[in-house]
């Protein structure tokens, strides 16, 4: 026969009473849930008029290779992209631009999305670059392997950039 204690020891129910006092962070205090759900707080540009923007500013480009079938590029808008904090500084530093793949839904691409894929050597999606328009000359991040690699290529391409680009002209 199991015996059932009919009291816990006392340090077990300090321990509990710790536990319990302790505030910890709630779901409402995370930077992801500040976002609004299934938005992202960057504005994505158009193709035309991003490189039009990017053009006139100054800034490089963040191109965001992208399809709608894409899960990874799910993850990266989910987990990197609705981040403020991170959504204020892409917005800070690049000319966000959204390009978009739709051969599966329509069966073919846009001449200027094909252009850009071309110019870039695309090779799956998501794939991030920064440059400028009309430029080769960029840095890469192909594919999804983490948040926080996504988070170092972002806080990174910049600079990495325009170093780049200082080094070439």
């Amino acid at each position: 026969m199991m015996r059932v204690p009919r009291h816990f020891p006392p340090f077990i129910v300090a321990l509990v009473a710790i536990l319990l006092a302790v505030p910890g962070p709630s779901r409402s205090d995370t930077s992801a849930a500040k976002a609004a759900p299934g938005k992202e707080p960057i504005k994505w540009r158009s193709i035309a008029s991003g490189n039009a923007e990017a053009k006139k500013s100054g800034k490089p480009v963040l191109y965001f290779f992208t399809a709608a079938w894409c899960e990874p590029c799910h993850l990266l808008a989910a987990q990197v992209f609705a981040i403020p904090e991170l959504a204020a500084q892409i917005e800070r530093d690049f000319v966000p631009i959204e390009v978009a793949d739709r051969a599966r839904e329509t069966g073919r691409n846009s001449p200027e999305m094909l252009a850009l894929a071309d110019r870039y050597r695309l090779r799956g999606f998501p794939t991030l670059v920064v440059s400028r328009p009309g430029l080769a000359t960029n840095v890469t991040l192909e594919g999804w392997e983490s948040r926080g690699r996504s988070f170092e290529f972002l806080k990174t391409a910049k600079k990495r950039f325009l170093d780049l680009e200082k080094k070439e002209h």
